[in-house]
């Protein structure tokens, strides 16, 4: 998910924060917490707004993991290297390793692929609608073809589920963890979106592992068509969703905010190498917000979970990058989130105004 950034953005320069009383550490880099007794009062935890996600922060330390760094030496940390459930916002290796198979000649974007094979990897009504969203925007149906550089954007602009296990049987798991550790993310275990679910609605057919789980799923039609059937059922969920996700994530799709900034960060600054542009360029999907280059992004949610990366390419060179991930969330805040995406806001606002980023740093 999250595809809405830009129309957050206006909720973002309008904020009217308080900085903290007291004044910034010493070293402007510093990532230690400023205590809330030095600081203004904080908002109260509301996640429809910017400024009320301060307050949710402050409020969730133990299910946060953060790092903010506005490119000009100001960077606010908390729970860092903390691993975290990343949702669709793991999506980001499976671009990189994307790109770097274009730039090497492996792959062609302009390939004709069946949709059908795609689709091999999509487990239908469980992804939000994403997949039909996908091939309505593309326009092509089940019986047709498409370019493998347009599914990819299916991935990043609808966080289409089925493209990142297609490109990780394609590519293979060392190309993943050989991308991964281009953009510095050393210790990556490449996850499954559709094994994940298929952990989710039928953990029994799981034993022999996700990917394994997902493999079968995708070549073996008996199978296939007993998961098909079993989704529609009216009792398919866990007694408690928004905990097994939780675990599943935890288990197979985690990472740290640290490791999930400094790909993002490497892919916009072109440090990340052969391929960057490219990856730069579906990240970059919609258009740049004044004054900047580029702006790129990709997150994710899953029941009680909702993460996000971002970058900004400034005109002066400058590239700064924030990274939210939260977890055990409640359903309510769960759901009133996902109306609002009011977090992307705040993060536009802590990489371009330096009182927002003192003000988080003031709640963490």
């Amino acid at each position: 998910m999250s595809t809405k950034v830009l129309a957050v953005l206006a909720a973002a320069t309008a904020l009217t924060l308080t900085a903290c009383t007291d004044a910034p550490p010493e070293d402007d880099t510093a990532t230690a917490t400023t205590t809330t007794d030095d600081c203004a009062s904080l908002p109260a935890a509301d996640v429809t707004s910017p400024e009320g996600w301060i307050g949710y922060l402050a409020e969730h330390p133990d299910s946060v993991g953060l790092v903010i760094d506005d490119g000009s030496g100001n960077v606010v940390a908390h729970g860092a290297d903390d691993p975290q459930p990343l949702a669709s916002a793991v999506k980001v290796v499976h671009l990189a390793a994307y790109a770097q198979a274009v730039a090497d000649g492996t792959l062609d974007p302009a390939e004709q692929i069946p949709v059908a094979e795609w689709e091999r990897w999509y487990l239908p009504d469980t992804d939000g609608g994403a997949h039909p969203a996908a091939l309505e925007r593309l326009g092509v149906t089940a019986e047709g073809t498409v370019a493998l550089d347009d599914l990819v954007t299916a991935m990043i602009q609808e966080s289409d589920n089925a493209a990142p296990d297609y490109l990780r049987d394609r590519l293979g798991d060392d190309a993943l963890t050989a991308a991964a550790e281009q953009g510095g993310w050393d210790d990556f275990a490449p996850p499954t979106m559709l094994g994940n679910t298929l952990g989710f609605i039928a953990p029994e057919d799981t034993d022999a592992g996700l990917w394994d789980t997902a493999q079968r799923y995708a070549n073996d039609p008996g199978f296939r068509a007993e998961i098909l059937e079993l989704v529609q059922q009216p009792d398919v969920l866990p007694d408690d969703p928004f905990g097994e996700m939780d675990r599943i994530q935890r288990d197979d799709n985690a990472g740290t905010a640290d490791r999930l900034a400094g790909i993002h960060r490497a892919i916009a600054d072109g440090s990340f190498g052969s391929g960057a542009d490219i990856a730069r360029g579906h990240l970059e999907w919609q258009p740049a917000p004044p004054g900047a280059e580029g702006l790129g992004f990709k997150g994710g949610s899953l029941p009680g979970i909702l993460t996000e990366a971002m970058s900004l390419r400034l005109a002066d060179g400058t590239v700064a990058t924030a990274v939210i991930l939260t977890s055990n969330m409640t359903e309510a805040d769960y759901t009133a989130a996902l109306g609002s995406f009011a977090h992307q806001g705040l993060m536009f606002a802590a990489m371009t105004e330096p009182e927002i980023l003192d003000r988080i740093r003031c709640a963490v």
